[in-house]
């Protein structure tokens, strides 16, 4: 999937997202985008590279939720909420793996590294026991799949 491909498919959710941050104050997009030099600099720090995909939806929506997805933030937030780095830095220090985003059960979603690069494709990772499995040919297959869920 491309991006404008991914774009016309939320279009709904961000429209519906302006709509609840008038009536309720809250909104279904949290929006917390990065720049391209923020990505660069968590890329060094965790020393991977990230997949294209995943930077161009961080530059353009951001972490944050997302629909009915929780993506973890780039850069770090006021709200306290894990960011990308601290959480891989804390889950992962091996590198093995980058999470992007909370199972909610002590599992993660995210991108096997080889050689300090990201796979394109997402995977459920297990905490606890069990093979890792693919869920998502690209980072924007697997928010549309998850994130895009009426």
């Amino acid at each position: 999937m491309d991006l404008a491909e991914f774009e016309a498919l939320a279009e709904p959710l961000l429209r519906k997202s302006v709509a609840e941050q008038a009536m309720y104050g809250f909104a279904l997009v949290e929006g917390h985008t990065v720049t391209a030099d923020e990505i660069r600099s968590v890329e060094r720090g965790m020393a991977v590279a990230l997949p294209d995909k995943y930077k161009a939806f961080m530059m353009r929506y951001g972490g944050g939720v997302f629909g009915s997805v929780e993506l973890f933030p780039v850069a770090p937030v006021p709200a306290g909420t894990d960011d990308l780095r601290t959480l891989n830095d804390w889950e992962f220090p091996d590198r093995s793996f980058v999470a992007v985003a909370p199972v909610g059960t002590g599992d993660h979603w995210g991108f096997p590294v080889i050689d300090g690069r990201c796979s394109e494709q997402v995977w459920f990772h297990f905490h606890d026991a069990g093979d890792d499995e693919l869920v998502a040919q690209d980072f924007l297959e697997f928010v549309a799949n998850h994130g895009l869920k009426p």
